[in-house]
């Protein structure tokens, strides 16, 4: 797997001459624990939580706590290499680069959550069918079927509004699906995907992709990214889906068992 699969895009930033205290509430609002320092120049540093911790340090400036040292790589690295270049350097986070333009961020949660999960399953292939890309539509017979195991019997619908996106943009989308939710295919239903342009010629951040995932018997995932590249919105979103999928999924999971210790602990009362 490489970085592209599971870095956050819409990497949150901030400018240097920003306070430790705005700085620190961005964080907590935005449930992250690193802040991508830029500056005209481009990058100039990585501000993570642990450097904003100390006394008197609320009133100090961004640019006298972050870190100059900055080490980024790219969206085809590898997440074994990823862990490797994180432990020699011994950094919390990768900045993701493409052309020289910022694209993504991964944290050392990330990687190693995802080489957990990888160890504790057999390692797929290419062509497996868990990461088979999800399908534009199921034969009729087949379209009952709940508790489905596989990606390919996901149908996906992809809808494009004012976006330059053709038949093989629409497959691309359905590969990333694959890969992101198809270890999540047993329990869902079918996934609804729209790419709008929403400011039209005006321009700006107006790509906005909207993901939607039907679960089996657990309310339905909605999840929205706006940027200004379509693929951006369109990877915000699918990575968005995938947490917010694996966090339903596990407290489904964790409810019914609850309830039961409960009803245990009632009866033994």
């Amino acid at each position: 797997m490489q970085l592209h699969e599971i870095m956050r895009t819409g990497v949150v930033t901030i400018g240097p001459t920003e306070t430790a205290s705005v700085a620190w509430t961005t964080m907590k609002r935005r449930r992250i624990h690193h802040l991508v320092v830029m500056a005209k120049a481009g990058i100039t540093g990585i501000l993570s939580e642990r450097d904003l911790h100390g006394p008197d340090n609320s009133g100090r400036l961004v640019r006298d706590l972050m870190s100059r040292r900055v080490v980024s790589t790219g969206p085809e690295t590898t997440l074994a290499e990823a862990a490797e270049l994180m432990l020699e350097r011994r950094i919390g986070c990768l900045p993701v680069m493409d052309g020289g333009r910022l694209v993504g961020i991964v944290t050392a949660t990330d990687v190693l959550d995802e080489l957990s999960r990888e160890t504790r399953s057999p390692r797929e292939t290419p062509g497996s069918r868990k990461r088979a890309p999800f399908p534009a539509q199921l034969p009729r017979s087949l379209k009952p079927i709940t508790g489905r195991s596989r990606a390919a019997l996901v149908p996906t619908h992809v809808r494009v509004m004012g976006v330059n996106l053709n038949e093989e943009g629409k497959e691309d989308i359905r590969r990333k699906l694959g890969t992101k939710l198809g270890k999540f295919a047993a329990s869902i239903e079918r996934v609804s995907v729209r790419v709008k342009d929403v400011n039209g010629p005006r321009g700006g951040a107006d790509q906005l992709c909207r993901v939607k995932v039907v679960l089996s018997g657990l309310p339905s995932i909605v999840c929205e990214h706006q940027d200004r590249a379509t693929e951006a919105a369109i990877d915000g979103a699918l990575t968005g889906a995938e947490r917010a999928v694996r966090k339903a999924l596990q407290r489904g999971r964790t409810k019914p068992l609850k309830a039961g210790r409960a009803r245990a602990s009632a009866q033994a009362d």
